[in-house]
């Protein structure tokens, strides 16, 4: 069954069992993404960490989703006077700004840095799974917690029709474990169980022109004239066959976000979802600069934070209930104000049920960089 299957049972089927039917889908959602084979973007979660539904990391929507798909958020307030002068004035600066000018030969290195929190569960599985522990976990049963970070590069070419390159090889780090210390040595025996999800070889991929091919090309039987079928084309900037069609007027294109994401038009998802989109800095600059218009629109949006060029918009989404994760969502948006760009991305519960790790720590996070590079490695 696809990941996102998995997520609309988790957001269709509140029923009074919410705590075991939230625990048996959450179960099956972290084990389908991180034992099934890779689609589409060949990305991954536990080591990976950016394995996407919609361009969200698959780690993050499980959460969020199993949290939303739960109970029902508190009527929001509107962005506040603070947060909707930012964006206007990033999208002034993406408007009247210059785009990194690329000669030919030379690429668009788009460098996410992220940091993932996995959890694991002593008594999950008979003992002899390594992986078991950690499909298995949620705050309440974990007794360990590791926060784990990675580097993914993505090479855009000059000429955009070119071959562009995803370089996912890199091994993640383990910056901190918590709780039980046996975690270290269970996420030891993940890696080992499973060691073609690190470094992996196959993690340099070529994308003709951007696209990933979903489905395989069909063959025609033996004598057939025909042209073959070509397999199902998705690009890695998602939303890239709509560009010509998308809104510029801010509150029309939040209508069209709301329309075309695939999971939820809840505002939440589409303040993550802009954001990821907008990380990979792709769309035409009028595009990004509406879309930043759209954050403005948003309820419960408000400045959390300034560093030099860089404000920090956070959206707080309360719930009316409380699960595992809490009953609030904190997703944070970092906009460097010079450029008008998104520089970086977390996504945390501070009500979480777990003492395991310190309250500031995200659930998710991601830090963007986009440079001008002279090559690209090749597989």
């Amino acid at each position: 069954m696809d990941q996102l299957e998995h997520v609309r049972e988790i957001e269709c089927a509140p029923d009074a069992a919410a705590t075991a039917r939230i625990a048996r889908a959450r179960g099956r959602v972290m084990s389908e993404v991180s034992t099934s084979a890779r689609r589409r973007h060949r990305m991954r979660w536990v080591w990976g960490g950016t394995a996407t539904v919609g361009g969200l990391s698959a780690a993050a929507i499980a959460a969020t989703v199993i949290l939303a798909g739960a109970v029902a958020p508190v009527v929001s307030q509107p962005a506040s006077a603070a947060a909707a002068e930012v964006v206007s004035e990033a999208a002034e600066m993406v408007v009247t700004g210059t785009d990194p000018a690329l000669q030919p030969g030379q690429y668009l290195r788009v460098r996410e840095t992220y940091e993932l929190v996995a959890l694991w569960d002593a008594d999950a599985g008979d003992g002899t799974d390594p992986i078991a522990g950690f499909n298995m976990a949620s705050f309440l049963t974990a007794e360990g917690a590791v926060l784990q970070r990675g580097v993914r590069d993505l090479y855009v070419p000059a000429e955009r029709s070119g071959d562009w390159v995803q370089d996912d090889r890199a091994v993640n780090d383990v910056v901190q474990v918590w709780g039980d210390p046996r975690t270290a040595d269970a996420f030891a025996g993940l890696v080992a169980a499973a060691p073609a999800r690190d470094a992996d070889p196959d993690g340099l991929t070529v994308l003709p022109g951007g696209a990933y091919q979903r489905t395989p090309q069909e063959t025609p039987p033996p004598g057939s004239t025909a042209a073959a079928p070509q397999g199902e084309e998705e690009f890695y900037d998602l939303f890239r066959p709509f560009y010509g069609e998308m809104p510029r007027d801010p509150q029309q294109l939040l209508g069209w976000y709301r329309d075309h994401l695939q999971t939820s038009s809840d505002d939440w998802y589409v303040f993550q979802a802009i954001g990821r989109l907008l990380g990979t800095d792709l769309m035409p600059a009028d595009l990004r600069a509406a879309s930043l218009r759209v954050l403005g629109l948003l309820g419960n949006v408000d400045v959390a934070g300034t560093n030099g060029t860089v404000t920090t918009l956070a959206m707080t989404t309360q719930f009316t209930e409380e699960t595992e994760f809490g009953d609030q969502l904190v997703s944070e948006l970092d906009i460097d104000t010079s450029t008008g760009r998104i520089v970086g991305i977390r996504e945390g519960y501070p009500h979480r049920s777990t003492s395991l790790m310190p309250a500031g720590v995200p659930w998710a996070s991601w830090s963007i960089e986009v440079s001008v590079v002279d090559s690209a490695p090749m597989p």
